[in-house]
């Protein structure tokens, strides 16, 4: 049976992507444009370190010196283009942007990557677009001490990343909220989310498989909880499409062997094969499908097994089931 989150998830998100007129050069991205209804399933937060840095729009282009976690640490600088030092201004403009967050009960932030501020992944550093280096940017690197699910921009623009990454956002809400007070509690939950993790990192998934076997009826709340931030942290490592994809194609190629999800219908769900690059969008349409159909039927389906449905819809469901 698929677990559900019924409430609205609140999430930070840079500003620049959120149709706020704040880049340098006064422009603005719309990264929720392609997520269609789902934005609906989220309250944002929009923030933008360099507006509360004081530096205004427009204004000049800032670059690093070195990552963000340098910045941090006071061995790299952050400056204009015109060579005017605003590190300290961009250090507390992030700050402030953080508390805003933290205001909002945020736990996930969409980030716009590459930036010298947001970006969490990579950071550009030095003048020039093509001098991007492993790291993060001020904000980011503030963001990733913070634990918090961190998702880049660019994910949202495609149907089967952004399927990935909210399947493990809602994942990894679950379990951070869930009570942990015995190893039992945590081997029921790991039997829920295993089925994400065994995608991307299957060598991970089969040692805690160890681990929680090996684990006595009375383990010390503070391995189950170092444990838990383990599964935490697999859950928000980032994908890649090709990996996704196969994991997808898996999943639905098992279910239509069957011809149906555990005794239910699957409707005449057809999708092509997954090499044929044109079709993503469909399969993840069919996926979605099969989401729908596990939650209106009380079935675990192992590539989601973490829903987010509207309370009303819940509590529609539950009386449907009384009356039968």
């Amino acid at each position: 049976m698929a677990e559900v989150i019924t409430a609205r998830v609140p999430i930070g998100i840079s500003a620049c992507v959120f149709r706020c007129p704040v880049r340098y050069n006064g422009k603005a991205f719309d990264a929720l444009a392609t997520i269609g209804r789902e934005r609906q399933d989220f309250s944002f937060t929009p923030v933008c370190p360099e507006c509360m840095a004081g530096l205004g729009v427009p204004r000049m282009p800032i670059h690093l010196s070195g990552p963000g976690q340098e910045v941090l640490a006071g061995k790299a600088r952050v400056k204009d283009r015109r060579g005017h030092d605003v590190t300290d201004a961009l250090v507390a403009g992030s700050r402030a942007c953080l508390n805003a967050l933290e205001r909002a009960q945020v736990r996930a932030m969409v980030v716009k990557e590459a930036s010298p501020s947001c970006g969490v992944y990579k950071a550009r550093v030095g003048k020039r677009r093509a001098e991007q280096v492993e790291g993060s940017g001020v904000f980011g690197a503030m963001l990733l001490d913070t634990g918090w699910f961190l998702i880049p921009d660019d994910a949202l623009a495609n149907p089967l990343l952004w399927w990935d990454w909210r399947r493990r956002l809602h994942a990894w809400l679950w379990l951070s909220d869930r009570q942990i007070s015995g190893a039992s509690d945590l081997y029921e939950a790991w039997h829920v989310v295993k089925f994400i993790i065994q995608e991307t990192d299957r060598p991970f998934a089969d040692h805690v498989g160890r681990e929680l076997a090996a684990l006595p009826k009375g383990a010390p709340q503070a391995l189950l909880d170092a444990m838990r931030e383990d599964i935490l942290h697999a859950l928000r490592k980032p994908s890649n499409r090709k990996r996704i994809r196969q994991a997808a194609w898996k999943t639905y190629v098992h279910a239509k062997k069957k011809g149906t999800l555990d005794g239910v219908d699957l409707h005449d769900l057809t999708v092509n094969s997954p090499e044929v690059r044109e079709n993503l969008t469909q399969v993840v349409k069919e996926l979605t499908t099969l989401e729908r159909i596990s939650f209106e039927n009380d079935l675990l389906f192992g590539t989601s097994p973490v829903l987010r449905r509207d309370g009303r819809r819940v509590a529609a469901h539950e009386r449907e089931k009384g009356d039968t």
